[in-house]
Order: C-alpha cells, then structure tokens, then sequence
C-alpha cells in the first residue's frame, strides 16, 4: 500500500463522505504512515498569522479536522479466506485524549487493485447482515508512486512526537501538540471536536487553542514546473499553507554508514532516525538542495 492517496468514498451505516465534503491525503511508506483529513467547509484563514488571530468560534471550526500518524503492520491473508488485515498503531492523534482512551485498535481489512493504483478498506467489524461496517475507497494521487523517505524525531525532554513521509512528489508532516493534556470535565465524549466544544462552552480559549494546536501539512515536492519548492498545499495550521516546509540547509545526511543512507538525519533543526528509504544519497542531496560542502562531507562520513 505504499503511495500517496485520496478517499473518494467512504460508506458506513448510513452515513457517506466524499471528496464533496473532506479532503484526504493518506501517505503510506512500507512502516510509516501520515493521514491529513480537512472538511471542505472550513473557513478561510488566509489572512490569519496565529492562534491568536482566531477567534472562539474559529478555533472550533479547527477542531474539524483531523489527522492521525504512526506505524501500519500488514498482516498477510490467513486460512479464512479474508482479506490481509493492517494495523495502526498510532504516535500521535487528532483524537487522543487519555481520559478517552481508543475503545480498540485501529484495525482493517483491505483488498489492493491488481495495478496498484486503488485499494478498498474494509472494518474488521461485522453487522448483525455479515457485512463490514463501513468501506473506504482510495486511489492514488497523480505521481502519488515513486521512491519513499519515512522519518521519526528523536524525542527529548518535552518536544513533540513528530514524523515526515515523503512518497514520489508529496510530502506529509505531522507534529503532536504539546502534553500533558488539560481535562474536559465537562465533556460527556472524547474526540478533539467534542473537547472543544467542552472549552467552548466554559469559556475556556487556551484549552481549544491546546488542542487545536497539531500539525499535520502536506504539500508537493516540486511544481508543476520541476522545481524544488517544498510548497505546503494544505495544512491543519492554515497559515503554514503556501509556505515552504523546507529550505535549502535544513536537511543534512551527518551520520555516516557503509550502507548509503545513513541511519540518522539532521533535519529541520533535529536530529531524526530513518526509518525506511528507497531514494538514493545522490537523490537526497538533490531532493532536499543539499550544498556542495555538506555533500562532500556527508561522502566522506559514509567511507
């Protein structure tokens, strides 16, 4: 399932979404995944610069988003005739509250297109018909197959779980908000929109601003001219659109290793572990505008 992909559809019960209503991009390298999820109705914040611009009622549209990243396991078909069943574990959550905790894991059965370019999810959960509960169709986005980059931050001290993907042209980044997490004593349900809504009601802005505040931004690695941009096209941090995530320095290949890619990376000011690449060094330099003398050095690292 590695790619880059959308969700025309997804069916459950009766209810239905479609790209009418939210936007999806779902990166999946072999390991690591980042799923960014926006309702089409959310308010333009184009001339927004922070939390503090926003007012309450704004700060809850935020709380309609979502996204959620972590590691997905594959487990393969068995005997019973079913499709192979995915795992996600998950470092970070739109969702997460500890007083909530997920009733169970985020589990589901899934049947791939013979070409690749589609993949049908299915819940583990049957209704009382047999049925699954809900399906979800994805497709892959346009140069959404090529070589992968999966990258987790070393955490230390209170930094935030974060982690990058990068799969053909598209780029995901997630960063958690900051914990421990304040308490909702009033809210009768879990779910960042309903731990909102709860500060909302109380009156209490730094609680909503709290929770709003995790990122999750994707964008492309090049326009549609070939050139290294690092453009952010959506983001749950509004005012990070149009940006660039990346500039030239901010990625350096300073751990070496006999194997080429070196284990560690230095990137955006930290210090991250590779989890899985299939891009050559060469392709990392170009990708990422390494310069001249952090390339010589980066070889000379890896003799």
């Amino acid at each position: 399932m590695v790619g880059a992909w959308r969700r025309p559809l997804f069916a459950g019960g009766w209810t239905e979404s479609t790209e009418q209503d939210t936007i999806v991009f779902n990166l999946q390298s072999p390991s690591l995944f980042i799923d960014i999820r926006f309702p089409l109705k959310r308010p333009d914040f184009s001339k927004k610069s922070g939390y503090e611009d926003l007012s309450m009622d704004e700060l809850r549209c935020l709380s309609r988003q979502h996204t959620f990243a972590g590691y997905t396991k594959a487990e393969p078909k068995d005997g019973s005739g079913f499709a192979p069943v995915a795992t996600r574990h998950h470092a970070l959550d739109w969702n997460y509250h500890p007083k909530f905790p997920r009733e169970r894991p985020n589990r589901w059965r899934f049947q791939l297109k013979e070409d690749g370019t589609s993949f049908k999810e299915f819940s583990v959960a049957f209704d009382p018909h047999n049925q699954a509960v809900y399906m979800e169709r994805w497709g892959l986005y346009p140069k959404g197959r090529g070589p992968y980059l999966a990258l987790r931050r070393e955490i230390h001290g209170e930094e935030s779980e974060s982690l990058f993907v990068v799969v053909g042209n598209h780029f995901a980044f997630a960063r958690d908000r900051k914990h421990p997490l304040p308490s909702f004593p009033s809210a009768k349900s879990g779910g960042c929109a309903n731990l909102v809504d709860a500060a909302y009601h109380q009156g209490d802005r730094e609680k909503m601003t709290q929770m709003v505040n995790l990122e999750g931004s994707y964008g492309h690695v090049r326009d549609e001219n070939g050139a290294l941009t690092w453009k952010i096209m959506k983001s749950t941090v509004p005012w990070r659109e149009g940006k660039p995530l990346l500039v030239a320095g901010d990625f350096k290949l300073n751990v070496g290793s006999n194997n080429g890619v070196p284990p560690f990376v230095s990137f955006l000011g930290a210090r991250w572990r590779v989890f899985e690449c299939s891009f050559s060094v060469d392709e990392l330099h170009t990708m990422f505008m390494v310069a001249g003398g952090d390339r010589q050095r980066s070889l000379k690292s890896r003799l």
